[in-house]
């Protein structure tokens, strides 16, 4: 098989495993509301983390990946984001639930960034369309992870027993499929980190992707969170 063959199903494992983690938590959010007996205003102060955490890690994740070659950031970042969904499991205090839930959105951040850094890449390396079919696997990975967490819930498996299982899973599969990950693709420019003003074009994009992730986030925590 080619190289450029391997790397493509390496990180479509990847891409697939994302998904898996990110609806294990989400399909048990309803869970954790009512381990810790929260009423949605609650529910929503603690689920304000995740979007804090991720703003905090957008412009760290940048740097990573143009400081050090993506699948660096990428196997770190997706290491800890499996622990911290485990964490998430088996957290008794809210203090702890939001620290969780802080490390799995902030190392969440870092992965997307990464994952898809090394998609870009990968792209020029075919002449058809391949990034489309790394996000059909992430949500195909979110299926997955929802037909697992349905049955956890139905066989009334503990929640750390659940998220302990996806995180040794994923985290077995990560370690190893990351030898077929994209090398040396580090940007020979632009390794500052820089915070300055966007240019016009980037700002009106960056307004579109907020509101889109406000939908996205509120499909994600509420349809279950309401529950």
């Amino acid at each position: 098989m080619e190289l450029r063959a391997k790397q493509r199903i390496a990180l479509s494992v990847y891409f697939f495993l994302s998904g898996i983690c990110f609806a294990s938590w989400a399909s048990r959010i309803p869970t954790i509301k009512t381990f810790f007996n929260l009423n949605e205003a609650e529910l929503g102060t603690i689920l304000i983390a995740m979007p804090i955490s991720s703003l905090i890690g957008l412009p760290i994740s940048g740097w990573l990946v143009s400081k050090f070659d993506s699948r660096v950031p990428l196997i770190f970042a997706f290491v800890f984001f499996s622990i911290s969904l485990a964490m998430i499991g088996f957290a008794t205090t809210t203090i702890g639930l939001v620290l969780a839930i802080s490390s799995f959105a902030f190392c969440l951040r870092i992965l997307n960034i990464s994952i898809n850094t090394q998609s870009i890449t990968l792209q020029k390396k075919f002449e058809k369309r391949v990034v489309g079919a790394f996000h059909g696997l992430w949500s195909t990975g979110g299926l997955f992870g929802v037909l697992f967490s349905t049955l956890m819930v139905k066989f009334e498996v503990p929640i750390g027993t659940h998220l302990l299982s996806i995180a040794i899973f994923t985290i077995t599969v990560a370690l190893a499929t990351y030898k077929f990950t994209l090398k040396n693709d580090k940007a020979p420019s632009g390794n500052k980190l820089i915070m300055s003003k966007p240019d016009p074009y980037i700002m009106c994009l960056g307004i579109i992707v907020f509101f889109a992730a406000i939908c996205e986030g509120g499909m994600f925590d509420w349809n279950g969170g309401i529950f």
